[in-house]
């Protein structure tokens, strides 16, 4: 048995879980907080039998993987000017997203 232990960016988690209770995963969320960047993150726990780690970190994966996305600057801010130009927004490829994960031996598991 092993349990998997997964720090998601916040904006990950409602699919990430959703997607694994569909595929029959109880998940225990903790809100938790970076300590570098203290930005708001998740951290899932989910205990599964060891046939189950790949399926369930698949899905981990395809839901909070890292990701390109489109976001719009201004030009003047990207070279570092202090004033807002008239120059419309441009858009840049930022990567976004990604996760940590952790799978972990579990001895004995008890529900009460």
């Amino acid at each position: 048995m092993k349990m998997i232990m997964a720090i998601l960016h916040k904006d990950d988690e409602l699919e990430t879980i959703e997607e694994l209770n569909i595929a029959g995963y109880m998940v225990t969320k903790l809100a938790t907080t970076g300590g570098f960047l203290k930005k708001k993150s998740t951290t899932i726990m989910v205990v599964v039998d060891d046939e189950k780690v790949a399926e369930a970190l698949k899905i981990i994966k395809k839901n909070s993987g890292e990701r390109k996305t489109i976001t719009y600057a201004n030009p003047a801010l990207i070279a570092g000017q202090s004033s807002m130009s008239a120059a419309p927004s441009v858009p840049i490829n930022v990567q976004v997203g990604g996760s940590t994960i952790f799978v972990l031996n579990v001895e004995q598991m008890e529900k009460y």
